[in-house]
């Protein structure tokens, strides 16, 4: 795929978890499990890839804790910190290849996340930040979760039939199918075993295990798929 024959405009990537090793997953479960609730199917759909107050909510009432939102996030912040104890983060393998194809493409490459750029974005990526898009590096979607919408509308301005999204959760698979993005799907942890199969049910035709499945051969697909309207399967 050339940029001349080039359809999409936009590949939005999420940070954690795709770009960087999750720790959102992870967190979570052990935060549920540590406090007596019940982490299941159930669980996970319902709380996972929402904003952080909802989810400090919704995790609190799983595990029947009586305290104000504010208690519950600095609690899930603590459990972060033990768990980056004993997994740091790091960068996930092939980045710096596959951000470079990507810029062959001719296409904005848009980092997104639910932190704040100086958080996560500029610590662990900023050293790459030339391989994103130079007006919109990063943006924070916590405000937007799960930011499709936005990211494609409000920040970058294209059509949503010119966009793909990378990410290693199903909420945003969902809202990528609503909207008429593209998506693949990168569930590559042992805490996202559930949700390679949330994806294939609503319909992710692309689901791969590491960034340097994704090449420019899979995105002129991709590509043709939107342009075809045949990118999901029938969910």
């Amino acid at each position: 795929m050339t940029p001349a024959r080039c359809h999409l405009r936009l590949v939005a990537v999420d940070c954690d978890g795709v770009l960087l090793d999750d720790t959102y997953l992870a967190v979570i479960e052990r935060f549920v499990l540590r406090h007596g609730g019940r982490y299941d199917e159930r669980a996970e759909r319902d709380i996972v890839g929402l904003r952080d107050t909802v989810v400090a909510d919704r995790v609190a009432r799983l595990c029947g804790l009586d305290q104000p939102v504010e208690a519950t996030l600095s609690a899930l912040w603590s459990e972060r910190q033990r768990y980056l104890q004993e997994y740091p983060i790091r960068m996930a393998d092939h980045v710096v290849a596959f951000l470079t194809g990507l810029r062959t493409l001719g296409v904005r490459v848009v980092c997104y996340g639910g932190r704040t750029r100086e958080h996560t974005f500029d610590r662990y990526l900023g050293h790459l930040a030339g391989l994103f898009d130079a007006e919109h590096p990063y943006v924070s979607v916590n405000e937007h979760r799960p930011g499709v919408a936005w990211v494609v509308r409000d920040v970058v301005g294209c059509g949503f039939d010119e966009a793909v999204f990378v990410d290693d959760v199903s909420r945003v698979a969902w809202a990528a199918r609503r909207l008429g993005c593209g998506f693949i799907g990168l569930p590559g942890s042992a805490a996202h075993r559930r949700q390679r199969r949330f994806m294939v049910e609503a319909g992710v035709r692309h689901i791969v295990d590491s960034l340097d499945q994704i090449t420019p051969a899979l995105l002129a697909r991709i590509d043709e798929e939107l342009v075809g309207s045949c990118h999901w399967r029938t969910a």
